[in-house]
């Protein structure tokens, strides 16, 4: 094209660049950057957009490349919002937020670089922090804004800010741009809003992948697998070929209601008929498919027949050879979690309480005493609640809460009403060597009894109850929750590590399967 004398424009620069990137040329995508200066092109918006892409494109896997000085010489003369912007893609989110700050006139495209950024790498509490100073500077969020920050209260379950901004949107009129119609269904979904993310999913106008996607995992994640697998086939219907996001998703809902076979065609059919080859989260969402269902040789299987299973994919099976007590399988298992991952906490952890499970309490102190000589230290149970815009975190016994005295009184008062409804604890998953009485006494302090507790006292009657938990639930509590939300008359929603439980009337939505 230059030989033939025509002068590229803004249409052409960026499949250019595109190319560079895709080729790891640092060397060619800089010369095609020098013809873009010396043609004063370089201030435009999307030939800047497709530069920041390609740079953070070839940072992130040529990193030895890019040194100081080159960097230096690439930068020059470029805007504060593109290097707010770059820095936020290549995920070094602590220079974007430090160019940020001393930039005297931030326009949007800056607001929203940072905050992406931040919400991208997971830091959403800076991210809606940004976002809140956003709007204090009197900046009109665009739809972009939304988009970027929608993540953050998906990932942080803060539900009532999530619907401010829900209504923010529907002021602004953007509430039929489908990219934030997708990200509120997510948002709702995440927050346990899983008829609301339904609503909102079925007013969207030319749904896209990414809004199927949002609402079949979804579903996956509540426990509705028959919705999940009829919305995945209705996508089909109206023309969207699955990518990998969607067949994960489906294949976490056959996991979750424990549907092999359906699972199993999935996942034979994502190579044949998608023509998608299968990556490490479509054989843990078999591997956990198979575990959950008692299968752990098939699971074992699966898993070896991977060129490089990591530690995460081989821990999913060794949490479940806790639950059904297989420790020989466990030991064997743990072996090839170490090789790969010799510092995974988790794994130490749950084959120190799988031992102790089985009565063989010094093999499990074994296990812990080598965590300490390996400063490894494990993550408390924690459980989070949303009462009037600010959020309660409860660990088990933990007296920090200026309610303590009167959370504990609550628990008693439900303890008793439970006792009397037929309640008797189930002290087998109380892994410490003590009497059976201290042993009730334990799991009385669980943390998202806690947390139920205290939602009970803090919201008025008939207020669903909405708690999340960084592990999953016990046997013990998901029995007592059960009952507690017959007493109280109240729905109890609890998000695990897992997924969503919906409590009603002494009933469970999981149907006894999680």
């Amino acid at each position: 094209m230059r030989a033939s004398g025509n002068t590229p424009d803004h249409s052409v620069f960026p499949s250019v660049l595109k190319a560079c990137a895709f080729l790891l040329d640092l060397r060619l995508g800089e010369a095609v950057h020098g013809c873009i200066i010396r043609l004063g092109m370089d201030v435009h918006l999307i030939t800047g957009n497709a530069l920041i892409n390609m740079y953070a494109k070839l940072q992130s896997l040529a990193e030895s490349e890019w040194r100081e000085r080159d960097r230096r010489k690439v930068f020059d003369g470029m805007s504060e919002s593109s290097l707010i912007n770059m820095y936020s893609r290549c995920a070094r989110v602590e220079d974007s937020i430090r160019v940020f700050k001393i930039t005297r006139q931030r326009d949007t495209i800056s607001w929203n670089s940072v905050i992406a950024g931040c919400v991208q790498n997971g830091m959403f509490d800076e991210g809606l922090r940004l976002f809140r100073q956003m709007l204090k500077d009197n900046v009109i969020p665009g739809s972009v804004s939304f988009s970027s920050i929608m993540p953050a209260c998906a990932h942080l379950t803060t539900l009532n800010l999530g619907k401010q901004l829900h209504g923010y949107i529907m002021r602004c009129g953007f509430d039929d741009n489908v990219f934030i119609s997708s990200s509120l269904v997510d948002m709702y979904a995440k927050c346990g809003h899983i008829r609301t993310a339904g609503w909102i999913f079925g007013g969207i106008k030319g749904r896209d992948m990414v809004s199927w996607t949002a609402m079949i995992m979804g579903c996956a994640l509540h426990g509705y697998a028959e919705d999940a697998i009829s919305l995945f086939e209705q996508m089909k219907l109206e023309g969207i070929r699955p990518n990998h996001v969607a067949i994960t998703a489906i294949l976490t809902a056959c996991s979750h209601a424990g549907m092999i076979d359906e699972g199993r065609r999935y996942f034979d059919r994502m190579t044949e008929e998608y023509g998608i080859r299968p990556g490490l989260e479509h054989y843990a969402a078999m591997a956990d498919l198979y575990s959950r269902k008692g299968k752990l040789n098939d699971a074992y299987q699966l898993i070896s027949t991977m060129t490089t299973p990591t530690g995460t994919i081989w821990s999913l099976l060794l949490s479940a050879c806790r639950v059904h007590k297989n420790v020989d399988l466990a030991e064997k298992v743990a072996s090839k979690i170490f090789e790969v991952d010799p510092e995974n906490i988790g794994a130490r952890v749950l084959l120190s309480n799988i031992y102790a499970n089985d009565g063989r309490w010094k093999e499990a102190a074994k296990v812990r005493m080598t965590m300490r000589n390996m400063g490894i230290r494990k993550n408390p149970a924690c459980s989070w609640i949303e009462v009037k815009n600010k959020i309660h975190t409860f660990i088990a016994d933990d007296k920090s809460h200026p309610l303590h005295d009167e959370i504990n009184i609550a628990l008693c008062e439900l303890q008793e009403k439970m006792e009397l409804a037929g309640y008797v604890a189930d002290t087998s998953e109380v892994l410490h060597d003590v009497d059976d009485e201290q042993k009730k006494y334990l799991l009385y302090g669980h943390s998202e009894r806690r947390a139920i507790a205290f939602g009970i006292m803090s919201t008025p009657a008939g207020t669903t109850i909405r708690v999340i938990k960084n592990i999953r639930i016990c046997v013990d509590c998901h029995t007592a929750i059960k009952l507690i939300s017959k007493i109280v008359g109240r729905e109890i929603v609890v998000r695990d590590n897992s997924r969503f439980h919906h409590f009603r009337d002494g009933e469970c939505s999981c149907g006894e399967y999680w």
